[in-house]
């Protein structure tokens, strides 16, 4: 069975109980008297109203686009609502007054109790419509934010494919191959780059600004102060407390480190899937 969602619900209460406010209020504006029957049969009136207003805007919607035909849209569906609203309104309307042989209202009521459910049918689709606008600009909004934020990735990760980094040994600066590259570490402050041959260089700028010309698919830092090519790695075991033990080749020499329990599981995503 479908759901029916609590707007469908309190739309025919909130177009019947203020319709009959207003309507009394304007026929006798003096003496206004309330009768608890006829905020229900007001209410129930409505139900016809409000349903026939969200047919219409679901047909319209597969027929008419707000985006390419927003005049048109706007128009019939206030002219689809408007004649549905009289045609149901006094045709019920009638019904109800015969079956409750309560009498007939005139004219002049008749025209101020349709101007006045008209008035309010169409401030009701107004305001759905806001919420709906609305609704969709903040949909908007975050699908933009995503796609910028996709963008800027990929551009970082467009900026990574450069070949060659820009180091330093001695006063000579030179170029070296992000390839070549197996190991990046802080030593007294210094961020010092190792070869595969195990030449060591100077990069004159911080680890991140390196991490951030380097391949994430080559490059994991394992370590506030290390970054390691995954070539570098000659073999990870567990250790103590949720930790990664590394064995790293340095040129002929090897050296031990560690991943950190809260980088484990990421880096065991990444060693696994350049693995595979």
């Amino acid at each position: 069975m479908p759901k029916i969602s609590l707007a469908r619900i309190l739309e025919p209460i909130l177009l019947g109980c203020l319709a009959n406010v207003l309507v009394s209020f304007i026929f006798n504006p003096h003496l206004v008297e309330f009768f608890f029957d006829e905020f229900i049969v007001a209410c129930l009136l409505s139900v016809p109203i409000t349903e026939l207003n969200r047919y219409i805007d679901l047909w319209l919607e597969k027929k008419v686009s707000w985006t390419e035909h927003p005049l048109k849209r706007f128009a019939t569906h206030l002219l689809l609502i408007s004649f549905c609203l009289v045609a149901v309104l006094n045709t019920l309307g009638k019904a109800y007054m015969s079956f409750a042989e309560k009498g007939y209202f005139s004219f002049r009521e008749l025209i101020i109790i349709n101007i006045v459910t008209l008035c309010l049918a169409f401030l009701l689709t107004m305001i759905k419509w806001g919420i709906h606008f609305y609704s969709h600009w903040i949909r908007a909004e975050t699908k933009a934010i995503v796609s910028e934020q996709i963008a800027d990735e990929l551009k970082r990760k467009l900026t990574q494919t450069a070949s060659v980094v820009e180091v330093q040994k001695g006063t000579a600066k030179s170029k070296l191959e992000v390839q070549n590259i197996r190991i990046a570490k802080i030593e007294l402050g210094i961020v010092r780059v190792f070869s595969d041959t195990g030449e060591g260089t100077i990069f004159n700028g911080s680890l991140s600004e390196l991490n951030d010309q380097l391949p994430d698919y080559l490059f994991f830092q394992v370590s506030r102060d290390t970054i390691l090519h995954r070539e570098a790695i000659k073999s990870i075991t567990s250790s103590t407390f949720g930790k990664i033990k590394l064995t790293i080749k340095e040129g002929d020499d090897t050296f031990t480190t560690s991943v950190s329990r809260p980088k484990a599981a990421l880096f065991r995503k990444w060693y696994n899937s350049i693995s595979a």
